[in-house]
């Protein structure tokens, strides 16, 4: 007899065991579920506090045009600008790293050095607003970065030989 209560206990106590862990499952999916079940439904008694589908997608269409923004012209041009001065600075510490630089080479490379890192502080400094002096900025900056592209190409050629 006891072994036959023990039995029906072990059942009764998988029974249960196998209740509490089905019933642990993810309620976040219920949740989504539950919410889409209630719109439909609000939506198909025509329900007073009834929000249209149109307007719940609209700000989703807000958000993915916003994406789609192209910099403008200042952003386009402060970063090919950005680009070049990088690149000088790279060719800059090329040179620094050849073997044999004599000094004469070595001054000027200093000077195109502080004249890169001075056109990135003009550059960081620049007030877009002035949209006058824009085209003329824009010129200067141009030739000036390829002015010392320029130069440090020449020196690097000439060192080699």
């Amino acid at each position: 007899m006891t072994k036959h209560i023990n039995f029906i206990q072990k059942i009764v106590i998988g029974c249960l065991s196998v209740m509490i862990l089905a019933s642990c499952g993810s309620h976040e999916q219920k949740g989504d579920d539950a919410f889409e079940r209630v719109k439909e439904k609000r939506m198909l008694s025509k329900d007073s506090n009834f929000i249209p589908k149109i307007i719940i997608q609209e700000p989703k269409k807000l958000v993915l045009e916003k994406k789609k923004e192209n910099p403008d012209e200042w952003t386009k041009y402060k970063y090919e600008i950005e680009k070049k001065i990088n690149t000088n600075e790279n060719k800059i510490k090329e040179i620094r790293e050849l073997p044999n630089v004599n000094a004469n080479l070595l001054r000027k490379v200093t000077n195109l050095e502080k004249t890169n890192n001075d056109l990135r502080m003009k550059m960081d400094e620049y007030n877009e607003a002035e949209k006058v002096k824009w085209e003329k900025f824009k010129v200067s900056m141009n030739h000036s970065v390829n002015e010392i592209g320029i130069e440090l190409k020449s020196m690097k050629i000439d060192n080699k030989k």
